[in-house]
């Protein structure tokens, strides 16, 4: 009689906090999520780049919300939320001069593998060869001392698909060259896109190579700068770099002369993630992460990159999941594991925000069981507007990553199939896709040190970094059950 009067309160006892559990969910706060958004996504923050006042006013906003809703500050004796981090602003101006023509950077050329260098007036050897094997035969008898050596796209293109780039370079340092030098048709709008671009700063590692390890510069032309190279030899191409008319010849010392200058600077910058903590029922057991960027792309001239989607959403998205956690441990409801909240800074430029946290983490790598990241929710990606998916309004693409066989798919489907039932989109677990996710947000700093993720987001929209990103154009809908899901999500991991 006592054994069956306690299964029926344990039933009993499961069924209400099943019912409180639905209970918080549904109280996710879709005008809170909107508003919230509005904000970080506002004209007055700026685009959020990391390091400037728009970034520090995203940092302000997540710490209040954390603080409002009874999250603990892990820093300064439990008063602060903040874990600045410090990042190596790195600063390059490059000019190439052919013919004693000077082009700045990324007008008509552009170098790989970047690295500082300098020499001047230096002949340039036109191997026009079309495969690696043939100019790997012919290599030995090329005189390449103290020179720059030309070769066609076409050659290029073969030897980055087998993987001999590299061997080339080598083989130029051993006969004492000085640079590889390429041309192709498909260089003109990669420049254009990097123009484009060309206003984000460039950041490295504090506690990495401060100079990329490149073997020799290689140097990539448009048909436009290889045509001003070649004039006075009077030598014409296809659009490809391959000589026209060249005959049995494959090899020209050039008339042409080059000079390369590449000067870089670095400046130490400090830019603030935000950490808040709830303590678990059981503190001997491994945490989980749940995280997001506040950060975007700042402004160009007059252009806000105002980052809705990317990441304002995701950001909104843990401010709410904290709230409803909090709502969940007023209820008596309170999770075995401890759960750290990050805001993280520097996503954008390199993931410099979650790498500084895994080097200087809140709790160790390995009393880290998981990770949950949110990055993009709330807008309707260009898969599911082209193919007219029935569930585009319904839906949330996953990655998961449970390399330590601990559940977490099982957390994942679980949470949905009690919760918010939406459509959970494998397509970028494809092999395919996967890579791009996997190293471009910020679950994976911890992947590389060994802690399992689940990854949860909308796609990609069709104003994807650019300053159309509106806050307008989120399906606040949406963004609730993935922010629902989020949630249900935590609380599953949490509770293993």
């Amino acid at each position: 009689m006592r054994l069956l009067l306690l299964l029926c309160f344990c039933s009993t006892a499961s069924l209400a906090q099943q019912r409180n559990l639905q209970g918080i969910v549904n109280s996710c706060s879709t005008q809170s999520l909107k508003s919230n958004l509005y904000y970080l996504a506002s004209a007055p923050l700026q685009g959020r780049l990391m390091g400037s006042h728009g970034d520090t006013l995203a940092s302000k906003f997540v710490a209040a919300s954390f603080k409002t809703n009874g999250i603990a500050a892990p820093y300064g004796k439990g008063k602060s939320y903040y874990q600045p981090i410090t990042a190596v602003l790195r600063t390059d101006k490059a000019t190439l001069t052919i013919n004693g023509k000077p082009f700045d950077y990324l007008n008509g050329w552009q170098l790989y593998r970047a690295f500082p260098v300098d020499f001047k007036n230096v002949p340039v050897v036109l191997a026009d060869y079309n495969t690696g094997a043939e100019l790997f035969q012919n290599l030995p008898q090329i005189e390449v001392r103290e020179k720059a050596l030309l070769v066609n796209n076409l050659l290029t293109r073969d030897l980055v698909a087998k993987g001999q780039l590299d061997s080339l370079q080598k083989m130029m340092l051993k006969r004492g060259g000085l640079a590889i030098i390429w041309s192709g048709d498909a260089l003109a709008p990669l420049l254009e896109r990097q123009k484009a671009r060309r206003f984000l700063p460039q950041y490295v590692q504090p506690e990495g190579e401060l100079n990329d390890p490149a073997l020799m510069p290689i140097v990539g032309l448009t048909p436009e700068r290889l045509k001003e190279m070649l004039a006075n030899d009077k030598l014409a191409t296809n659009p490809n770099g391959t000589l026209i008319g060249a005959g049995d010849k494959h090899v020209y010392e050039l008339s042409a002369t080059i000079s390369l200058t590449l000067n870089r600077s670095f400046k130490e910058t400090q830019a603030p993630n935000v950490i808040g903590i709830i303590k678990g029922t059981d503190t001997s057991l491994a945490c989980i992460v749940i995280s997001a960027h506040h950060d975007h792309d700042g402004v160009n001239g007059k252009d806000i990159y105002y980052g809705s989607v990317d990441n304002a959403s995701g950001t909104v998205a843990v401010m709410e999941v904290a709230a409803m956690m909090n709502r969940a441990i007023k209820k008596g409801l309170r999770p075995k594991r401890t759960i750290v909240f990050a805001s993280f800074t520097g996503e954008e430029r390199g993931l410099l925000g979650s790498a500084w946290y895994v080097r200087h983490p809140v709790y160790p790598m390995a009393k880290t069981y998981a990770v949950l990241n949110i990055d993009m929710f709330g807008r309707v990606d260009t898969l599911h507007l082209r193919n007219k998916s029935a569930d585009s309004l319904n839906y949330a693409y996953i990655l998961v990553k449970d390399t330590l066989n601990r559940g977490l798919r099982q957390a994942l489907y679980a949470a949905n199939d009690s919760s918010v039932k939406v459509t959970l989109d494998t397509h970028y677990e494809s092999p395919q896709y996967m890579m791009r996710r996997l190293t471009g947000s910020d679950q994976y700093p911890f992947y590389e040190r060994g802690v399992p993720f689940v990854r949860i987001d909308c796609g990609f929209s069709a104003d994807y970094h650019k300053p159309t990103d509106t806050p307008d154009k989120i399906n606040y809908s949406l963004l609730t059950k993935q922010t629902q899901l989020a949630f249900m999500t935590l609380w599953n991991l949490a509770n293993k």
